[in-house]
């Protein structure tokens, strides 16, 4: 759109902060002198990362070349008739040098002194070296191409919350470098899986991304409607059917990189859509797909950091150095149980009960197994383990192992004790298949909703004849968390899911408002809370002495990690920094009113110096504060947890 057509658009400036306001009455002042504000098309030629490189042995008053460069402003250093300032682009950071002497009064007073901090410009400059040594461009001429109407987060904490980090990549992208690097490092990890498949001659192919079956996977659908055709259609939450539809076709080894939905939790691990890649290799078993596994991912390792050594959140792991075990001897040498030894459920219930397992009525001594792998094993597979022997009642893709028809020839592979893939020896007998396919609508009768459905055009492809055939599934985003040592799965997409602001649980709508302002706004209007449904419980009669009270430790403590507790309604685990150096794991029943998603990065308050307690098996070290009124009439309550400034830091004790 031309400049003439912005005229007359203005945004309302009484809705607009001051410094918002200077900017726009900036933006006008350019345009009176006859310069756009948003510019055109800029030849660059040159890049600060390159410049830096090939000018560091620029000496004394040597030049260098002439540079063409393009980018944002980070930083302006004014000193009257000259003025040092930082420029980013795609490549980093570079000082540039604006001086009255070279650009000349007229262009310096009236353009460059309008500049500010997040515009971005093209120069045309000279490269030389400061006395202090500093590759620098010395402006010969510059030009406006988009002025910022919004000022950037203010330099000294940078742009911290992580709430708006999420929601606005793009300024999380302006001002933190080393975002930008981990997404160039995602982009060379898939790439470096590619490379690795094509070489070994795999195909890359593209399935359809809507279905009238969702299968492939134990994952609960997202469910759309198809006008046209007036059928319900399902989001794919695995590739895996139609892949091995391919292998029956002849094309004998095939891959598909793309995004699968999954209607379910969210948490550090878990997006409602991500990207996995599934690999199907014909006249292969699970064990050569552990090998190819096992190949990707050091390749990776080593394509992105030069080794397969990485250290991630303070734990070091070498990604060459790869266990196997049996998931009921990994279980039997965690709590001295042989689940697998059992000739009856309740037998396998026994022993589950022994150690604490709990398990449900559809279990039977395989689920039970499972059950104990999940409670007792996984979450300390912290090196490189390929768990193997999984049973055949969890397993319904997996063939049986010729020796034991109770497990299956599959394959889960952990590191930092989460699981980075799921493989197997295809089951390809169309009988079988048929069968455990039936045994899966029983399972969904009993409740479980995540349990495989018919599909009988699958059955008739089997019927046609599958080759013997090894499959894997990997999830790209863990595995570039791993490799770029990303707390959470949603610091390695770029835009992860997020809860629209405002719309949250009917029960406490007012609870989680997420005030995404600007950075460093000035002003900003009152919010106006309606509190006329609000009831407050009436205050404690009884006093307690000022000593008893200053027993209790409050301190300052910041969510590292949140996520609902398996098999609890109510219970979120939160994993807390507090000061210490270890981390302190509370639990809390507040899911009913925040989603864990939601909590990450804030800064709460906690009772650190409560005795431990047990609660679904797992030991609560405290209790965080939260404020708590019920609703006019009797219809429920809100709850709040207590909130406090990021800048407050962890640890910090209250008085």
């Amino acid at each position: 759109m031309s400049e003439n057509k912005h005229q007359g658009q203005q945004a309302p400036v009484e809705d607009l902060n001051e410094m918002m306001k200077i900017r726009r009455e900036k933006m006008e002042a350019f345009r009176e002198i006859g310069v756009a504000p948003f510019g055109h098309r800029y030849e660059v030629t040159d890049y600060a990362a390159d410049i830096k490189a090939n000018n560091e042995g620029l000496n004394g008053e040597e030049e260098g070349p002439e540079v063409n460069i393009a980018g944002r402003l980070m930083a302006i250093r004014g000193h009257g008739k000259a003025s040092f300032c930082t420029l980013n682009d795609r490549s980093g950071n570079i000082q540039v040098y604006f001086k009255i002497d070279v650009l000349g009064e007229e262009k310096y007073k009236k353009e460059f002194r309008k500049l500010d901090i997040g515009d971005i410009v093209g120069i045309r400059g000279i490269v030389f070296k400061t006395h202090r040594g500093e590759v620098t461009v010395r402006v010969e001429d510059f030009e406006l191409l988009s002025k910022s109407l919004r000022p950037l987060p203010e330099k000294f904490h940078g742009l911290q919350d992580v709430d708006i980090r999420y929601r606005q990549r793009y300024l999380d992208l302006i001002v933190n470098q080393d975002v930008r690097d981990t997404f160039r490092k995602r982009n060379k990890i898939i790439k470096s899986i590619r490379d690795y498949l094509d070489a070994r001659d795999y195909l890359e192919v593209e399935t359809p991304v809507l279905s009238t079956i969702a299968g492939g996977a134990a994952a609960r659908p997202f469910i759309t409607h198809h006008n046209a055709l007036d059928i319900d259609l399902y989001l794919r939450i695995a590739t895996e059917l139609n892949l091995k539809r391919l292998i029956v076709g002849g094309l004998d080894r095939v891959y598909e990189m793309g995004r699968v939905f999954r209607n379910e939790g969210m948490d550090v691990r878990h997006n409602p859509e991500f990207t996995s890649i599934e690999f199907y290799q014909a006249f292969a078993d699970y064990t050569d797909m552990m090998d190819i596994t096992e190949g990707i991912v050091v390749n990776a390792a080593k394509t992105v950091l030069g080794t397969p050594v990485i250290n991630y959140q303070g734990v070091e792991i070498d990604l060459s150095k790869v266990k196997r075990i049996s998931m009921n001897d990994a279980v039997k040498e965690a709590t001295g149980k042989d689940f697998l030894a059992c000739s009856t459920v309740e037998e396998a219930r026994k022993l589950a009960d022994e150690i604490g397992v709990p398990y449900e009525a559809r279990h039977g001594i395989g689920g039970i197994l499972n059950q104990a792998f999940e409670e007792k094993v996984e979450e300390t597979l912290m090196q490189p383990t390929f768990i193997t022997g999984h049973p055949t009642e969890i397993s319904p893709l997996a063939k049986r192992n010729a020796e034991d028809p109770r497990i299956t020839d599959r394959f889960e592979f952990f590191i930092y004790g989460r699981e980075l893939a799921n493989g197997f020896t295809e089951l390809n007998d169309p009988i079988d298949q048929e069968g455990r396919f039936e045994d899966q609508l029983k399972q969904r009768e009993a409740g479980d909703d995540e349990a495989h459905v018919m599909d009988r055009d699958y059955i008739t492809a089997m019927e046609y004849g599958l080759p013997p055939t090894g499959g894997v599934g990997i999830g790209i985003d863990r595995l570039v968390m791993l490799i770029t040592d990303a707390a959470s799965i949603r610091d390695v997409l770029l835009f992860p899911t997020m809860k629209p602001i405002g719309q949250d649980k009917p029960q406490n709508q007012a609870a989680n408002e997420v005030v995404a302002s600007e950075a460093n706004q000035t002003a900003t209007k009152p919010e106006k809370i309606d509190f006329s449904n609000v009831k407050i419980e009436p205050m404690f009669e009884e006093m307690v002495d000022f000593e008893t009270f200053s027993k209790s430790d409050f301190r300052a403590v910041k969510v590292k990690e949140c996520a609902a507790v398996p098999k609890s309604k109510k219970l979120l685990q939160f994993t807390l920094d507090d000061g210490t150096g270890t981390d302190r794991v509370i639990l809390s029943g507040i899911h009913a009113y925040y989603e864990p998603e939601e909590l990450v990065g804030k800064t709460l308050i906690a009772i650190t110096n409560l005795p431990p307690r047990k609660m679904m098996g797992i030991e609560s070290c405290g209790m965080l504060l939260s404020a708590v009124n019920g609703l006019k009439d009797g219809e429920g309550e809100e709850l709040h947890l207590l909130m406090v400034d990021n800048h407050i830091p962890a640890g910090a004790k209250l008085y």
